[in-house]
């Protein structure tokens, strides 16, 4: 298995780009913890350190699809030379105020960290693009990115407890703020990376079907995030209703995130045929009904299950449950990239990145609500109704869908059969 991703990595260049990005991504897995333990231990409230951390994923969902316009528009490493700076000297100054910036200062700072955090993970998968046009590859490669994303996040808090236990709370921002800026520069300065030349853009082929197709993915790319984020607060629910210690949810949903990246792995490593569309769809059929299974837990212990049980039932449900998440997130990746024209790749991977960032928010002030009001059963149901609308909604759009796919490699056709120099023409 491991055999078939080292293949991806002896590409010419890829694994120099893909080593710095990887920890630029890291970095950004870990900002939101070591911003919130930073103000914490400098005596703010939680209120207000969560709203820092909010605030700087506010402006990261803001600021993506625009920093990967520009990086298709002007080449990658230029603007990654600038803003990986930027964006760690930023941190570090909330780093440095954390104890007497006013709040509103402090909130500013970290909204534009975010607004010029560049989008490395979507530029990462749009390199894929350029380093081979084996289709079975790049599906390898997106299945890869998939399950990375998903090993990072498990990583991110991680590793910034372990910074706060060695070097203190306070530390660990501006250590993080160091590994970003490092990571996005270091990303910028692969070969692979600086080769990717400027792309002026010709106007795009525009019409409702294509934009409905591409408002459709993404919409159930939002929903399939929302499941995420309310697994979390539905799982913790149900601890406090059953008088178990809420702690444990954290631990709980790490092992989703496991079974997630154990199904990424092996999903990346064998070849399916078909088009994305229907291996999309099919995912998302089996990722509705392995979450559906997940309310039986809560069920159990009310019909007398004890509470041990009832945990170990939670945790091998949703270690189940997490197999089929990451290959659902390589296709769903995958799907975009069959939508989009190749000059506007990086840009399109950095507003799904906003989209997952607003479902994910979505879902958890949802599930919040919904298990106050109607209890964590019908909490524990909605995961599987987030993926089972995603399913409908994508199966509505079938047909824009494949207009849209269609539409994006004639584009593609164009481009390459059109001489640089009447490119420039056409755009100036």
């Amino acid at each position: 298995m491991f055999r078939s991703y080292a293949e991806l990595l002896r590409l010419p260049g890829a694994s120099a780009a893909a080593v710095p990005a990887a920890l630029a991504r890291l970095a950004g897995t870990m900002v939101p913890l070591a911003l919130l333990l930073a103000l914490v231990q400098s005596d703010r409230s939680v209120a207000v350190a969560g709203g820092a951390g909010a605030v700087y994923a506010l402006g990261s969902a803001v600021g993506g699809p625009f920093i990967g316009r520009l990086m298709d528009r002007r080449g990658p490493a230029p603007v990654l030379r600038i803003t990986g700076p930027v964006a760690g000297g930023l941190l570090v100054a909330a780093a440095l105020g954390a104890s007497r910036a006013p709040t509103g200062v402090l909130f500013a700072v970290a909204c534009c960290a975010g607004l010029v955090t560049a989008p490395v993970g979507a530029s990462a998968r749009a390199m894929w693009q350029d380093l081979t046009d084996d289709e079975n590859l790049r599906k390898r490669a997106y299945a890869f990115e998939s399950t990375l994303s998903e090993l990072l996040f498990v990583l991110g808090p991680s590793v910034v407890s372990a910074l706060g236990w060695l070097l203190g709370a306070r530390t660990a921002l501006p250590v993080t703020a160091v590994l970003l800026a490092a990571g996005a520069v270091g990303y910028g300065q692969a070969g692979i990376v600086r080769r990717r030349a400027p792309v002026p853009r010709r106007p795009a082929a525009r019409g409702t079907r294509r934009g409905a197709a591409a408002l459709s993915v993404l919409a159930a790319i939002a929903l399939t995030a929302a499941l995420s984020s309310a697994l979390a607060v539905a799982v913790t629910a149900m601890l406090r209703a059953q008088g178990s210690a809420p702690e444990l949810a954290g631990s709980l949903v790490a092992l989703q995130s496991a079974g997630s990246v154990v199904g990424g792995l092996r999903y990346g490593a064998r070849t399916r045929g078909g088009s994305t569309f229907r291996r999309y769809v099919r995912l998302l059929v089996v990722l509705t009904l392995a979450l559906a299974v997940l309310p039986s837990a809560a069920l159990a212990h009310r019909a007398g299950l004890p509470t041990v049980w009832t945990l170990l039932l939670l945790g091998a449900l949703l270690a189940l449950s997490g197999l089929p998440m990451a290959p659902t997130g390589a296709e769903e990746f995958q799907l975009i990239g069959d939508l989009t024209a190749r000059h506007r790749m990086t840009e399109a991977f950095a507003g799904v990145g906003s989209f997952i960032a607003v479902g994910g928010a979505l879902g958890s002030a949802l599930t919040g609500a919904v298990a106050d009001s109607a209890g964590p059963v019908t909490a524990l149901g909605l995961p599987a109704a987030c993926t089972c609308a995603a399913l409908l909604l994508t199966l509505a759009a079938r047909r824009p869908i494949a207009e849209a796919v269609a539409a994006a490699r004639e584009e593609d056709r164009v481009r390459c059969a059109t001489p640089e120099s009447e490119r420039h023409t056409h755009e100036h």
